[in-house]
């Protein structure tokens, strides 16, 4: 059994004179990563054999604010395929995964990451807002073959009181 876990970004910054991936975020950015990283962590128990964040310095400091709170003592990769905003690209990127790995958490962004949830899940979503959350499962052992995955939860801040 293969879990994907995506965690889009917080909200960033367009007041910044600088190009798209050197964008931090927002303290409100920051709040609604923190709601929803402390909401997950009483609520579920998840473990992840592998972290992996874009190098975009908002998807960057989005899974520094969650690293303490989550996997503390786990490692982030950075990896720069992941700056990607295409959802055909994810998909090969993940299913060049290594099958020695069962549960996969990724940093990064949209729309790859709304259209990827409803590529492999089975729930229709609009959009994964920033520092929107999702969990989808897989009945396979190769990540390679991946089908239509079980969408086990979609966890939006907004919806967290």
């Amino acid at each position: 059994m293969k879990n994907l876990f995506l965690m889009r970004h917080a909200k960033s910054r367009w007041d910044e004179n600088v190009s798209d991936q050197f964008r931090s975020i927002t303290e409100n950015g920051v709040h609604k990563t923190e709601k929803v990283a402390h909401f997950l962590q009483n609520n579920y128990d998840l473990q992840f054999d592998k972290i992996y964040c874009s190098k975009a310095v908002r998807a960057k400091e989005t899974s520094e604010i969650v690293r303490p709170i989550l996997f503390p003592t786990q490692k982030i990769e950075i990896e720069e395929d992941l700056y990607t905003f295409s959802h055909y690209l994810l998909d090969n990127w993940i299913r060049k995964l290594d099958n020695q790995l069962q549960n996969v958490l990724i940093f990064g962004h949209n729309p790859a990451f709304t259209d990827i949830i409803n590529q492999l899940g089975n729930e229709m979503i609009y959009n994964l807002s920033t520092s929107g959350f999702a969990w989808i499962q897989f009945d396979s052992t190769n990540w390679k073959t991946i089908e239509k995955g079980k969408t086990m939860k979609i966890i939006l801040p907004k919806e967290i009181e």
